[in-house]
């Protein structure tokens, strides 16, 4: 293994590509602002780099070793990040839009205000991630798992997520709005000002106690008790149960 500190300063792309020609593992090197655009680093160990402001997108990430990695405000639109290792990685504010993220392993990770519209997180590993500001519209997050993720004002407008696992989640003032929901499970949820408006929930696990919390239903069609979801979509309080 390379000595994490014997990198002696900011690494240059054809440093980079010497040393990982060589098999050598560069967790932990800066590489801040680095250009990568399109670059094969499938299966790279990059676990705890600096990788702030670079350009990835269109890289090949697949399978690569990122975790605890810093990756504020990069660039990784079009990057294949298939069965990547993302544990922790700092995602602030980095643009992801049409990403490759199936399977990835994303616990912990920080992707607050970060841009991943029509990324493609098919049972990505997100549990506990901050996700807060974010924006996954038309995302697909099919059979993603969120649980106890902090998801606050995050944008999900006809993002796909179905079978998607959101137990615990804090989903206050998220926007779902034309999104799929089919057999989601948002047990335990908060969804207080949540806007769902237009959402198929008849096979989404959710609680009228919930429902009664969120922002918006307008549109939204709910399987249960018909006067409860009618006076929701009305934006009346439910009635009270008689004791």
């Amino acid at each position: 293994m390379a000595d994490r500190e014997g990198f002696g300063g900011r690494l240059s792309r054809p440093e980079l590509l010497d040393l990982l020609g060589e098999g050598k593992d560069v967790s932990g090197a800066n590489l801040a602002g680095i250009s990568l655009v399109g670059l094969d680093l499938s299966g790279a160990s990059l676990r705890g780099a600096d990788l702030t402001d670079a350009d990835l997108s269109r890289a090949n990430l697949s399978g690569a070793v990122l975790s605890g990695a810093k990756l504020a405000r990069a660039c990784l639109s079009l990057a294949n990040l298939a069965d990547a290792d993302l544990r922790q990685c700092h995602l602030e504010r980095a643009v992801l839009q049409e990403a490759d993220l199936r399977r990835a392993r994303m616990l912990w990770v920080d992707m607050r205000s970060a841009d991943a519209r029509l990324a493609n997180l098919t049972e990505a590993d997100m549990r506990g991630a901050r996700l807060s500001s974010a924006d996954f519209r038309r995302a697909v997050l099919s059979g993603a798992d969120l649980g106890e993720a902090l998801l606050w004002d995050t944008h999900l407008e006809k993002a796909i997520l179905q079978e998607a696992r959101l137990v615990g989640a804090d989903l206050s003032r998220a926007h779902f709005a034309g999104a799929i929901l089919w057999r989601a499970d948002l047990s335990g949820a908060n969804v207080i000002d949540a806007d769902f408006s237009g959402v198929d929930l008849r096979q989404t696990n959710i609680t009228r106690e919930q429902l009664v919390r969120a922002g918006s239903l307008h549109g939204a069609q709910y399987q249960g008790d018909e006067s409860l979801r009618l006076r929701l979509l009305r934006g009346l309080p439910p009635r009270k149960r008689r004791s």
